[in-house]
């Protein structure tokens, strides 16, 4: 009996613990990110990426849209299963996020780091984890237009 009611004990503060973890506040942006978000909350709207924020809005699929002065917000860890991409997160004007995803085996890697402000062109698809643009770089084939990613006025594999 006293065996059982050690494993309920167990059972009950793992439990707990996620529960607790899971109410637990995310983790603040570094001050510099913090800033730069509050600049653009303040300006949404005003921003050159409308044609972005109206896919997102809608969740609907866009052959091609751009948006300039886009947040890098977060730099994911790079797609290497098949040809390897690159991934990050930027914030729009109106504070919503997209993920980025570029393959860097067809171009050069973008030095990107958080709080950098980039501009893209390429593919928008809904999917269930959010919004995302892809094809930042030109299409070999031509099936689609070009896209891009440009940083600190270099642009990457792309117009």
């Amino acid at each position: 009996m006293k065996f059982y009611f050690a494993v309920l004990l167990c059972f009950l503060s793992l439990a707990m613990g996620l529960e607790a973890s899971a109410k637990a506040k995310p983790k603040n942006p570094p001050p510099h990110i913090e800033r730069e978000i509050e600049k653009r909350q303040s300006i949404a709207g005003h921003g050159e990426d409308a044609d972005l924020v109206d896919a997102v809005n809608n969740r609907r699929p866009v052959n091609f849209v751009e948006g300039s002065g886009l947040l890098v917000v977060t730099i994911l860890p790079d797609d290497t299963n098949g040809r390897e991409h690159q991934k990050w997160v930027v914030q729009l004007s109106n504070g919503k996020l997209v993920q980025a995803v570029y393959n860097s085996d067809m171009c050069p890697r973008v030095p990107l780091k958080e709080g950098d402000v980039v501009d893209m062109g390429g593919q928008f698809i809904w999917t269930p984890k959010g919004g995302l643009i892809h094809w930042l770089h030109h299409d070999p084939r031509g099936n689609r237009p070009d896209g891009y990613v440009t940083l600190n006025g270099t642009v990457y594999c792309g117009k």
